[in-house]
């Protein structure tokens, strides 16, 4: 067992992820210079594996890891951890199924941050993907908040979709596990960009909730594979 009784295998397989997905964000150009956090719960445990503050996500390192606890207690790591060590810890602490939880800059989502305006749904990709709008935060949060209220505010986006946009700010997203979270991240950069050249180019119809449905019934029972009996 490591530090604070953690298991050493579970925690090395998590900071691995940790650092693969935040590679794969900076390969995919969602993060840039020293921006971006990327989170992660150690399963079966009240830990947090999170990227410390101030490093560029394409050089972080394990050692560079930092462990807390779901207050933002530093319990394993010689550096301080994201200055948004609060928001994350309180996804994960509120939403059980949030794995992985990620934060980004990425260019065109942060475009509808920054005018408050949620995503509309105007996309197959995106009524596949996340059943509806990309919604934006109801209240602005200062970066690194610790205000129950504006952290409240987040929860609650991420629970009606596990994607949000921060006012002014950026986006938030999650997964139950590393793989959906990164490909979160991923797809609401690509629907943002299909949306904000739609906009640009004429007046595209959003999708109602009906069609929405008919695609999530797609989606649960003629998509994938389905384990042979």
């Amino acid at each position: 067992m490591g530090e604070a009784g953690i298991d050493r295998r579970v925690l090395d397989e998590v900071m691995e992820g940790v650092l693969r997905v935040s590679r794969r964000l900076f390969e995919e150009g969602l993060v840039k210079s020293t921006f971006g956090v990327v989170s992660a719960r150690i399963p079966g445990t009240d830990y947090v594996v999170i990227t410390p503050s101030g490093f560029r996500k394409e050089r972080v390192a394990r050692e560079n890891l930092v462990v807390v606890d779901l207050d933002g207690r530093v319990v394993q790591g010689r550096l301080r951890p994201s200055s948004e060590t609060p928001m994350h810890v309180y996804v994960h602490r509120n939403i059980r199924e949030a794995a992985c939880v990620v934060h980004t800059h990425s260019p065109m989502a942060t475009v509808f941050a920054i005018i408050e305006r949620d995503i509309p749904c105007v996309s197959s990709e995106q009524a596949f993907t996340f059943g509806g709008r990309i919604p934006v935060v109801r209240r602005y949060s200062f970066p690194g908040t610790t205000k129950v209220e504006e952290l409240e505010a987040i929860v609650e986006a991420l629970r009606a979709c596990r994607v949000a946009l921060l006012k002014r700010h950026g986006v938030i997203a999650y997964g139950e596990d590393f793989d959906e979270a990164l490909d979160n991240a991923v797809v609401v950069e690509d629907i943002a960009t299909s949306a904000i050249l739609a906009l640009l180019l004429g007046r595209p119809k959003e999708f109602t909730e009906e069609e929405i449905e008919a695609i999530q019934e797609f989606k649960r029972t003629r998509y994938g594979q389905r384990p042979s009996k």
